[in-house]
């Protein structure tokens, strides 16, 4: 299985006490919110309708599971959870027509942001110097079997799996940036993953519906008429497809100068 490792550019600068800028973002594209200090990432969980509470609590858990691989990698420690952002991309649900679809899977699934303050790290920035690193870590996802359970799995593992890759290159890239600006690197100030959602749909959440990876779709067969150039449907023919997102884990740390 090859993996793919980016560390985009990273940048050093000194950093005045400023309240964050609103900017105007257009299409699928969302502004990033201001963390603050701590490790944010997002867990995905899942549970049967009806017990959100359950969900909630899987989430949560794949986010801490994720931070303590991301801080044993950057070699610091997760203290307690000190915000929580829930994000339910399937409610309302509708109207199940066909019973038989993904879409009226009996399953809760939501995505939590959970920021975990760093052991003993800072809690300000003010007056400080930064230094930024970004690393992207991403794979394709492969199962045995295919089916919905089994793809909700390895979607997580793999996702648990490529957190500390992605906190290696940006920390590669903090420590080029602080060598070629002379700031020291100084301690821990927050990593946050970036929202991989757009236009509100997280892929890690399902495809065919909640939790769901594996689905009927319609294929269509025919012809196309040589005189006209119009296409002619023959038939409809449902078949089972399974569709196994590509993972990708983008992390942003920043460092205050020492």
């Amino acid at each position: 299985m090859s993996r793919l490792v980016l560390a985009a550019a990273a940048i050093a600068f000194l950093v005045t006490p400023a309240p964050a800028l609103a900017q105007g973002f257009y299409g699928p594209f969302q502004p990033q919110e201001d963390y603050g200090a701590g490790i944010t990432v997002s867990g995905a969980g899942f549970a049967p309708l009806g017990h959100r509470d359950r969900a909630t609590a899987r989430a949560v858990g794949d986010a801490r599971r994720r931070a303590e691989a991301i801080a044993a990698e950057l070699g610091v420690s997760v203290g307690e959870a000190r915000a929580i952002e829930l994000s339910t991309p399937f409610d309302p649900r509708p109207a199940c027509v066909h019973k038989h679809t993904g879409r009226c899977a009996q399953l809760d699934a939501l995505s939590a942001v959970v920021t975990f303050a760093i052991a003993g790290g800072p809690t300000s920035d003010d007056d400080a110097r930064e230094v930024e690193g970004s690393g992207t870590a991403f794979d394709r996802v492969e199962v045995e079997r295919q089916t919905s359970p089994a793809i909700r799995r390895a979607l997580r593992a793999m996702r648990l799996d490529l957190s500390p890759a992605a906190a290696r290159a940006a920390r590669s890239n903090a420590e080029a940036a602080a060598g070629a600006s002379g700031i020291p690197l100084g301690q821990l100030f927050s990593v946050v993953e970036p929202s991989a959602a757009v236009y509100g749909y997280d892929p890690t959440l399902g495809n065919f519906g909640p939790g769901q990876f594996c689905g009927m779709v319609r294929r269509v067969t025919g012809h196309r008429d040589p005189e006209t150039g119009e296409f002619h449907v023959i038939r409809h023919k449902p078949v089972r497809r399974c569709h196994k997102p590509r993972v990708a884990v983008q992390l942003e740390l920043t460092y205050l100068g020492g």
